[in-house]
């Protein structure tokens, strides 16, 4: 299954489960218009029938629609996930049995005849793209249908209204309803698998179309390295940042609504473009052995601005939205909770949250990773440092992320640790030369 299958999945059985909601308040309609008609003499069904039928569908509608839409929230959603998915998924059910059981209850009456009205039920239940969920409801619909029609038959009897006997009465009509059913059935089973099949082919699709777009994003960090190595292994680092510290995040209940599994993954996408702008960066800045003098922290700092101007004209990707977050990672990541950072000096909330993240993760590999002007720091150092910047440079949520991720950070900063320090010691090796052979010219 694919990465985004449960998502989707989960968000389609909201969205149906408020669509059969809707639906099943009209119900509410069928005693008013059962009284009309009795009052015409269209048929005879009792006032006390009527009345019976109004407080059942009024209860189950009011609890359906609670279900759905008071449990349902957003509030909900972002303060309870799992016990939210927990009432959908039960609200699913129960506005499908509910409605069997409300059509089978109306056929026992001699005078209504529901018949293949409870299909309707059935075929409600190829929205949800379940196979699973479409056998189930044919077969408790037959059930449910069956007890109706033995009940309409006892009816029939007792009002004089056959001459044979209930269980006679029953026998055919099940005949006939049987031959039904088996239609019904081949036609809500074939609709779902022909749905989810052509569901499935589209989602791959979507698959191999995102996974060759985040592929070529994955191919920026390598084009950085050949100008720059550092810039190209901080970046390969800070992906794997992001990721941990927003799952992290979402583990832990924090913006748990907006951090979906599909957001996830393109902020840990996105996230490849975050120094992008480096590359308008000079060289003899960048590949700099040492610190930067004042004027050329100046230069450095115009990279986020750089980057925002690259990004924007980058081809849309996932509708934009992958390009509206690259964009903001880029140009907002080094802002600060507190509002002390560049290039606009913005705060809180007016930083965007795929913004924060990724500057706990910018910051994570810089104080991890050893530099020429400086060894890297312990964890224990960093754990401290990002306490501190707590409400002031990172969001507290953020901080709680990173300390309780301590564990992980150590073992993936060893492993990046042991794969790229050759290549960094060359790489500084490399600039001292071309440093030295500078100054000799000069």
């Amino acid at each position: 299954m694919r990465f985004d299958d449960d998502e989707f999945f989960e968000a389609n059985t909201v969205n149906i489960n408020r669509l059969i909601s809707k639906i099943l308040i009209l119900l509410n309609l069928l005693p008013p218009v059962f009284v009309l008609l009795n009052k015409i003499h269209v048929f005879t069904i009792e006032n006390i029938f009527s009345l019976k039928a109004a407080v059942c569908i009024g209860t189950f509608t009011i609890t359906d629609a609670i279900l759905v839409f008071g449990c349902g929230s957003e509030r909900m959603k972002s303060k309870k996930l799992r016990l939210y998915d927990s009432i959908q998924h039960f609200a699913k059910y129960f506005g499908l049995f509910g409605s069997a059981v409300i059509l089978g209850v109306l056929g026992t009456h001699t005078h209504i005849g529901i018949y293949i009205s409870y299909a309707l039920v059935t075929f409600m239940s190829c929205l949800y793209y379940s196979k699973r969920t479409a056998l189930l409801m044919s077969v408790s619909c037959y059930v449910i249908m069956l007890c109706s029609l033995y009940g309409k038959s006892v009816a029939r009897v007792a009002e004089h209204l056959t001459s044979r006997t209930a269980r006679n009465d029953f026998l055919s009509y099940a005949a006939g309803f049987t031959v039904e059913f088996l239609f019904v059935f081949i036609i809500t089973y074939s609709i779902t698998k022909r749905s989810k099949k052509t569901l499935d082919q589209a989602m791959e699709k979507n698959e191999q179309l995102r996974k060759t777009q985040f592929e070529i994003m994955e191919f920026i960090p390598k084009i950085l390295e050949s100008h720059e190595v550092f810039t190209g292994h901080h970046v390969k680092h800070t992906v794997q940042y992001v990721d941990l510290i927003a799952r992290e995040m979402k583990k832990k209940g924090f913006y748990a609504d907006i951090l979906t599994e599909d957001t996830i993954v393109t902020y840990s996408a996105a996230a490849n473009l975050h120094d992008i702008g480096k590359v308008h960066i000079p060289d003899n800045i960048l590949n700099k052995p040492g610190k930067y003098t004042p004027e050329e922290f100046e230069m450095m700092k115009s990279h986020p601005e750089e980057g925002k101007k690259l990004i924007e004209s980058l081809p849309k990707i996932k509708d934009g939205t992958f390009n509206e977050i690259a964009l903001q990672m880029a140009y907002y990541h080094h802002e600060k909770y507190d509002g002390s950072g560049y290039p606009n000096g913005i705060s809180g909330k007016d930083i965007p949250l795929c913004a924060r993240i990724m500057a706990a993760a910018d910051v994570l590999d810089a104080l991890l990773s050893w530099r020429p002007y400086k060894e890297p720091f312990d964890i224990d150092t960093v754990i401290s440092i990002f306490e501190d910047c707590r409400g002031k440079h990172f969001e507290s949520c953020i901080v709680d992320a990173v300390v309780d991720l301590k564990p992980l950070i150590l073992l993936l900063a060893e492993d990046f640790k042991i794969k790229e320090t050759s290549d960094e010691e060359k790489e500084y090796k490399w600039r001292q030369r071309i440093a030295e052979s500078q100054k000799k010219k000069s």
